[in-house]
């Protein structure tokens, strides 16, 4: 019931939304803070019509307030250079800042990036960690990747 009420009001907000991008004014910004399942929802709809500002708008004040998802949602933007110059750097920040705050797919995505060395030098071990993150977190696809990585070889004595 919970999740149809929350759909609803989601429904209401966007249905409200011009269909140009506009800068959201404070108390709306802080209404979508205070719901953040509203927020995630509302950023990510602004983001599917391409209105990468109000997409950001959303999700850097979600992130600020500790909303792990948000931080992977900016990384994206970063990544791709949506309504923003590419940054692999500051990509790689922000899906750091979200895996670090528990976001599953942020910590999919960094170890999926460690492993294909995108974006930065491959990295098996940093791979193998940020999938096990993520596989520990219920990410499935993290986990079956985990799996099929090449054991780490036996630690020897000296």
């Amino acid at each position: 019931m919970r999740t149809a009420a929350a759909r609803l009001l989601a429904a209401a907000i966007i249905a409200q939304a011009p269909a140009a991008a506009h800068a959201l004014e404070g108390e709306e910004l802080d209404a979508l803070v205070a719901r953040p399942s509203i927020g995630l929802y509302k950023a990510y709809a602004e983001f599917k019509m391409a209105h990468y500002a109000s997409a950001r708008e959303i999700w850097n004040a979600l992130a600020h307030a500790g909303v792990a998802e948000a931080w992977f949602q900016l990384g994206i933007l970063a990544e791709d250079g949506l309504g923003e110059p590419r940054d692999p750097a500051r990509a790689l920040d922000l899906y750091r800042r979200g895996g670090e705050a528990g976001s599953s797919k942020a910590q999919y995505r960094l170890g999926i990036l460690h492993l294909e060395g995108r974006l930065l030098p491959a990295d098996l071990r940093q791979a193998r960690y940020w999938l096990a993150v993520a596989a520990a977190n219920g990410d499935e696809e993290a986990a079956r990747r985990l799996s099929s990585l090449p054991k780490p070889a036996p630690v020897t004595g000296p």
